[in-house]
């Protein structure tokens, strides 16, 4: 039972950009968890950027466990994902959290992201 699931598992999907996204956002949080200074644009808007790449990545791994290695996600569907946590976290949370502000740029930040998925990470 094990070796058919395990069979199942692409690892592929992680392709060597997500592993480079992901040590800049661990690098990055460490550096906030030290609380090093670090420049204002990188501070505000770099997990922005590196969320929709990291997010989806996994995403479809967990799909593609389910589904097969065939698994690809449209330009319909990653779109509708930046829409979605544009919506989510620019428009609701901000009326209800303090913690967040909604913000123009996030929202082309997160469509950066969309795009660097869908260009590099989505095979």
């Amino acid at each position: 039972m094990a070796d058919s699931s395990a069979g199942r598992l692409s690892w592929q999907t992680f392709r060597p950009i997500f592993w480079i996204l992901t040590a800049i956002y661990l690098g990055h949080r460490g550096i906030v968890w030290l609380q090093i200074p670090r420049p204002l644009v990188v501070q505000h808007f770099l997990d922005d950027l590196l969320c929709l790449p990291l997010v989806l990545t996994v995403t479809l791994f967990v799909m593609r466990f389910f589904y097969g290695t065939q698994v690809r996600f449209s330009v319909y569907q990653v779109a509708f994902v930046v829409v979605y946590v544009s919506v989510l976290f620019e428009v609701v949370l901000p009326q209800y959290m303090e913690r967040y502000t909604g913000d123009v740029v996030d929202v082309v930040l997160y469509a950066v992201g969309g795009w660097i998925y869908y260009r590099f990470l989505n095979k």
